[in-house]
């Protein structure tokens, strides 16, 4: 006789709907919204409980009704048994609802839509920063509900020198971005002869998650207060104190090279967006964003630039957001880098898609990026 399925979402980040739960042979759920922000629905995270061995059939009835309706087609979940080695399951989209099935090999499975990318990283990263002597950690001040948002500083802890911002998880379910961040610290922590140069020659300042809140409610989009922070830069609100904090701190310092870190649904490639649409736009600024593409071509092969966004067209950039505020407040260079939730198409990989250690592996690679740019910045 069937018991009734444990299905667990009762944690950080956790998020789905149970329909239905009878029978593993047929576990029915659904995507849940953003807390304050119900017209976002996308990110799901969730474990099974006693199902070793049993063959389990998943559904997610509302898969239609998802913000990005195109983004589960040729996606693979990810699962995790341990929380830290993830791989995919194979999945497909059949008349608007999400299917894939697995029979565990242990008693728990977590599935998500991304490997998440929690308070206990950032914690973690904070750690290593604070045991180096190559960084040092800052608490700008509080999300609404309370959560620090941290900002890592290496380099020229003196602020002489170029100036360079890099943040993350401005939409939460986007957890690659936290991952890739994870790659670029080390990568500055370990201090090879690349890193060195550009600890020497700059201050890095990051930011690992620019949205705890959203990240804790398992929310896609948007922090506590239902927003959009990456629509917040040009004039943030009351309930966005996240985007506040990190323009001050960069009206403080300066601004020479600016990252916003970021996943895409739907296009299945790493790609870059600079500031076409600013109304101050140069040529100098083009042939920066071109020079640093080359750099990230020689660095990495995950980079491309074929594929992505359509250009804005002069004087129709959204100035709400990061890379536009930022290009067209300081006159620099500012990049949106986006990552897949899918397969990686260059590099395609049917056991993990794009993952954890692909994220962290771009993000190291754009430190050789940040080096070969540096003495073009100012």
């Amino acid at each position: 006789m069937l018991g009734t399925v444990k299905v667990d979402s009762a944690f950080e980040g956790g998020k789905i709907e149970v329909i239905e739960a009878t029978d593993p042979g047929s576990i029915r759920l659904a995507l849940g919204s953003d807390s304050e922000a119900p017209r976002f629905r996308q990110w799901f995270c969730f474990t099974l409980r006693g199902v070793r061995g049993l063959s389990c059939s998943i559904s997610f009835e509302n898969a239609a009704e998802a913000t990005f309706k195109g983004a589960f087609d040729g996606y693979d979940v990810c699962a995790s048994y341990d929380g830290t080695s993830w791989f995919r399951v194979p999945s497909r989209l059949e008349n608007g609802v999400f299917r894939f099935e697995l029979k565990p090999a242990r008693s728990d499975v977590t599935f998500a839509y991304f490997a998440p990318y929690t308070a206990s990283h950032v914690a973690a990263l904070v750690r290593r920063t604070k045991r180096s002597r190559r960084g040092e950690a800052r608490i700008l001040g509080e999300t609404p509900l309370g959560a620090p948002l941290h900002l890592l500083r290496f380099g020229r802890l003196d602020d002489v020198g170029r100036s360079i911002f890099v943040i993350a998880q401005q939409h939460p379910g986007e957890s690659m971005a936290g991952w890739f961040v994870e790659g670029l610290v080390d990568r500055l922590l370990h201090g090879d002869r690349i890193a060195r140069k550009v600890l020497a020659e700059a201050t890095v300042s990051v930011v690992p998650c620019m949205n705890p809140d959203g990240v804790s409610l398992g929310n896609h989009r948007t922090n506590a207060r239902g927003l959009d922070l990456n629509r917040q830069w040009s004039q943030p609100a009351e309930g966005a104190p996240e985007v506040s904090l990190v323009r001050k701190a960069m009206q403080e310092r300066g601004v020479d090279l600016f990252l916003d870190v970021h996943g895409d649904e739907s296009i299945p490639h790493v790609f870059a967006i600079g500031t076409h649409g600013i109304p101050s736009r140069t040529e100098r600024l083009g042939e920066l964003e071109d020079r640093f593409s080359a750099a990230l071509l020689a660095s990495t092969e995950d980079f491309q630039t074929e594929h992505g966004y359509p250009r804005a067209a002069p004087g129709t950039a959204m100035m709400g957001l990061a890379n536009s505020w930022v290009g067209e407040t300081f006159g620099c260079l500012a990049l949106t880098v986006e990552m897949p939730f899918k397969d990686h198409l260059e590099h395609p990989n049917s056991r993990r898609g794009w993952s954890p250690e692909r994220s962290k592996g771009l993000g190291s690679a754009f430190v050789e990026a940040i080096a070969e740019s540096l003495s073009e910045l100012r």
